[in-house]
């Protein structure tokens, strides 16, 4: 038998520039972009809903594909799959004479340690850490080698990696960074604001950059962070007091400095007159009367505001507030979606990109008997295949065709799609 004991972790950042991004690449991530025969992919059996390694082995007609999987298991050997039941996946061709892989040995499928000895024409030679009788070398291809997991001694907190968020729970993420166990982004460290929903932000396949932000030595666990310097011990969220404002009127104002802005609106610093100072969060709908495009054109860091105290929770540290003039402390109506709320989702409406986000675009659009409203088109709901970043596929001002998926009349929220139906 073909076995090799687990061996003593190597000095990776030393053998590879760039490593920590080849790593999760050389395991095969996920690539939009079209679709050919050939291609190794990841796709939805239609037999169990689950997915399998294969590689497209025909391109039909009805714009279908033909997959052929790696491993029918007694199953049929191809499967026709449409295109947003497969994931293109990346195969890292660029390895190099004397670097460190794990590799497929040929006589049992398992996976062992070894040295690439020598480049070939899309093969590669691995010599074998410890051949126990068997070939000391192995012709593979690229597919049936990687880079060797980043040992979990060698993740240094507060150092940068990227990586692929494997899955998403209500309380945070799991975040593969091509370690030998994956790192928990907890909710509260994605931000430095707070995010209400956690399915908004991020989405499975998505690639993010991370921090490390703490390790659990006798667990072997580690944790990751989007912000850069929220690591366990370093420095964290600043806790304002904000018991000197519990009990204010919503219909006085108060004089505030923009501390920051982000796509949903913009944190101010507000002073009383007794000194006391907190920030507190002007949502996008709060700082003017009318629609706002971009919370940049209103407003900028360091310019000084005049805001009403909407709401304090002290529990959750959060002041809300508000620069517009009428409905003290009334939220803004819901908009009215009447016209859209029997539209059919096979129907393409004309619509323009009014703003972007991390998780999609607010587009407005124009319901069959002229009204318009805006909604939200998630990122996956874009265009089939996985968007990586809003921003590459749409811009503000864009002219774009969408359907209705659901409208929420009550709350006045409208979710669209670019996808075929």
């Amino acid at each position: 038998s073909f076995v090799v004991p687990r061996l003593p972790p190597r000095p990776i950042s030393s053998q590879l520039s760039g490593f920590r991004d080849l790593s999760r690449r050389a395991r095969g991530g996920e690539e939009s972009g079209n679709l050919a025969v050939g291609d190794t992919v990841s796709a939805l059996c239609p037999d169990d809903d689950q997915w399998y390694p294969g590689a497209i082995d025909k391109i039909n007609d009805d714009g279908t594909f033909s997959v052929k999987w790696d491993d029918p298991d007694g199953g049929p050997e191809t499967h026709d799959v449409g295109a947003d039941g497969i994931k293109k996946i990346v195969i890292f061709k660029d390895y190099k004479v004397g670097e460190r892989v794990e590799a497929v040995f040929p006589d049992d499928g398992y996976w062992y340690p070894g040295e690439v000895t020598k480049v070939g024409d899309g093969t590669f030679t691995v010599k074998w850490d410890d051949p126990d009788g068997g070939p000391e070398e192995s012709e593979l291809e690229a597919k049936e080698i990687k880079y060797p997991p980043i040992p979990f001694e060698q993740l240094e907190v507060g150092q940068k990696y990227t990586g692929t968020v494997a899955s998403v729970l209500d309380f945070g993420a799991f975040v593969d960074i091509g370690a030998e166990g994956q790192g928990l982004l907890h909710i509260s460290r994605i931000s430095q604001e707070r995010v209400e929903n956690i399915y908004d932000v991020l989405s499975e396949g998505q690639q993010v950059d991370v921090w490390i932000s703490g390790k659990r030595e006798d667990e072997g666990k580690f944790g990751v962070t989007m912000v850069e310097g929220l690591t366990d011990g370093g420095p964290r969220r600043k806790m304002d007091d904000l018991t000197p404002f519990a009990d204010l009127s919503s219909d006085e104002w108060y004089k505030g400095v923009v501390a920051r802005t982000a796509p949903f609106g913009a944190f101010v610093t507000v002073t009383l007159d007794d000194g006391a100072s907190a920030d507190g969060l002007v949502h996008v709908s709060k700082i003017k009367d009318g629609f706002v495009d971009n919370v940049d054109d209103e407003v900028s860091v360091g310019q000084e505001v005049k805001v009403r105290i909407e709401s304090v929770d002290l529990d959750s540290n959060r002041m809300s507030l508000s620069m517009r003039e009428g409905g003290f402390g009334a939220p803004r109506a819901p908009a009215d979606l009447s016209a859209f709320e029997n539209v059919e989702p096979a129907t393409w409406l004309k619509g323009k990109v009014a703003r972007i986000a991390p998780f999609g675009a607010f587009v407005t659009v124009t319901a069959p008997d002229g009204s318009s409203a805006d909604g939200l088109v998630h990122i996956t709901q874009i265009r089939d295949g996985f968007v990586e970043a809003v921003e590459d596929e749409l811009s503000a001002g864009q002219e774009v065709e969408v359907r209705v998926e659901s409208v929420d009349a009550d709350a006045g929220k409208m979710g669209l799609s670019m996808k075929p139906v």
